[in-house]
């Protein structure tokens, strides 16, 4: 019997030493004097996503961090641009893009992303705050700040804003162009008592028009907006609304929403995004499915990006997670390849600990 114990007792001591290995393994996190997260610290906090195509996509976040894919995500490279938040991002083809954020970040890349060149302020204040792109060609282009609408048409040489000139107390908070001359900008002028809170572009920014139905009173709780064309758009933030008559009348689809933003394909397939939902309509926002994965990361979502009915990203933040004295805020990047049936998740933590003021340079 002896010859059989040692044989069990090795056995043993093989499988302590197996699972004690792996239990370890970086692809866990283990506790506060454990291995740390195996993501490299890439993406703090993101706040958007595009994709050009099928494989090539950006997801922009706070501290100027910025991450680029070229095979769909399934991997990804980092890159820090700027300090600030960077809020946007667009490429014209896989070479040419811009790039916008906060306290005057604009730039311009011809390489993909491989380096960017920060635009000198010509016709914008020097720190405002950009949160929205729009480039039509490598001429023309708009770009949304809290002052209005800039629009450039010497591929960023120089910029103009004709939004309210002659009103200091006013706000842009989102906009949402058809084509290269019609446009609609979702803010306000404080200093009227029931202020419209959309204007209408037909000739590329150089005049804007109120939109007469569109007051805060009708578009309470709306920060953000979506047209397809002309005449039909969305409005949302704590409620879905939508119009059909270039916003002089609304009809609320939805009563109680979180919406950070929509993305809508054509006049009837589009999806909507906010705090923990993935919400989705097949018929023009009649109805809204809940097309969310059941997965307790997700707590803050902030982009979506669809490049056809089938293949789409949305992006956001996880949960924050302390290991001893290491402070992770989590990036989720969510893909699906079956227009939202399903979804696959990956996570990214970044490594905050020793940033000082942190919660002030995630805030967007």
């Amino acid at each position: 019997m002896q010859p059989r114990r040692s044989v069990l007792l090795a056995i043993c001591i093989i499988l302590f030493i197996y699972f004690e290995i792996h239990s370890c393994s970086k692809d866990e996190i283990t506790g506060p004097d454990g291995p740390q997260p195996p993501v490299e610290s890439i993406i703090l906090s993101a706040t958007d996503i595009y994709f050009h195509d099928a494989e090539f996509g950006s997801v922009t976040g706070c501290l100027g961090t910025l991450m680029t894919t070229g095979d769909g995500g399934k991997t990804w490279n980092g890159a820090v641009v700027d300090q600030s938040v960077l809020s946007d991002i667009q490429f014209l083809d896989m070479s040419k893009g811009w790039l916008v954020g906060k306290h005057g970040v604009l730039y311009a890349t011809v390489d993909g992303g491989a380096a960017w060149t920060k635009a000198i302020p010509a016709g914008y204040p020097s720190e405002e705050d950009f949160s929205k792109l729009y480039f039509v060609s490598d001429a023309l282009g708009y770009v949304l700040g809290y002052h209005g609408i800039y629009k450039t048409e010497n591929g960023g040489a120089s910029w103009q804003n004709n939004w309210l000139p002659d009103v200091p107390y006013r706000g842009a908070w989102d906009m949402s162009f058809i084509d290269d001359r019609t446009g609609y900008l979702l803010g306000s002028r404080y200093t009227d008592a029931d202020p419209s809170t959309l204007y209408r572009t037909t000739d590329g920014a150089a005049t804007w028009s109120e939109v007469q139905g569109a007051r805060a009173s009708v578009l309470r709780t709306v920060l953000t907006i979506y047209f397809v064309d002309a005449m039909t758009g969305w409005a949302g933030g704590g409620v879905i609304m939508k119009t059909t008559d270039g916003g002089e009348t609304w009809q609320t689809q939805v009563n109680a929403a979180t919406v950070r933003e929509f993305q809508f394909l054509d006049g009837r397939c589009g999806f909507a995004v906010g705090g923990k939902t993935i919400l989705q309509t097949k018929d023009g926002g009649d109805t809204w499915k809940n097309v969310t994965p059941d997965d307790e990361r997700i707590t803050d979502l902030r982009g979506v990006y669809f490049v056809d009915a089938n293949n789409g990203w949305v992006v956001g933040r996880g949960k924050d997670e302390r290991l001893g004295e290491k402070l992770y805020k989590h990036t989720i990047v969510l893909r699906t390849s079956d227009g939202g049936e399903t979804w696959q998740i990956s996570d990214f933590p970044y490594d905050c600990t020793g940033i000082q003021n942190v919660e002030e340079a995630v805030r967007s």
